[in-house]
């Protein structure tokens, strides 16, 4: 039987889990100009990242961060906001990167850790396809765990074998 205090744990657990993506949507500063969202939130350099901002203040401007300088915005098809797809400079250095817009009627709004810029290939998820193989390392890691599976089944069977020959008893 649970405790009150197993079901109070448990309650705030879900509490916590409800309230998770709204605190993460609008993780952005500022007033009144809605949110930004990043995709990827992961990327690597040279790759593009789509800036859009929700707020119909917010159609035309400009979104900038020392990732990739600044983009003008293009107003969205249902006029809720805007968007760009700026491409990530080559030379930048890894790690999180800020992005603050600035609307057509001047205010600002600035998301901290926007996105993070990360060193090779983003496996998985919306980034870009992985560029590299499989590595020599990973064919002997690969061949070793065969071949101890063979002598391991090798040992078992013969084992058995004596077994069946003793008298029951």
């Amino acid at each position: 039987m649970r405790t009150p205090r197993a079901r109070t744990a448990a309650a705030a657990c879900v509490l916590l889990a409800l309230a998770a993506p709204s605190a993460a949507a609008n993780s952005g500063t500022g007033t009144g100009t809605g949110n930004i969202v990043v995709a990827p939130a992961v990327t690597t350099r040279d790759e593009p990242v789509t800036v859009t901002v929700h707020a119909a203040s917010c159609r035309t401007g400009s979104a900038s961060s020392p990732a990739f300088g600044e983009t003008p915005l293009t107003p969205q098809a249902d006029g809720a906001g805007g968007h760009a797809t700026p491409a990530v400079a080559r030379d930048v250095a890894p790690g999180s990167y800020d992005i603050t817009v600035t609307c057509e009627d001047g205010r600002s709004v600035t998301r901290t850790a926007a996105f993070t810029v990360v060193n090779g290939a983003v496996r998985g998820g919306d980034g870009p396809a992985p560029t590299e193989g499989t590595s020599t390392a990973d064919l002997v890691i690969g061949g070793l765990m065969v071949a101890s599976a063979l002598i391991g089944g090798g040992v078992l069977w013969l084992r058995g074998e004596g077994r069946e020959d003793r008298p029951a008893g």
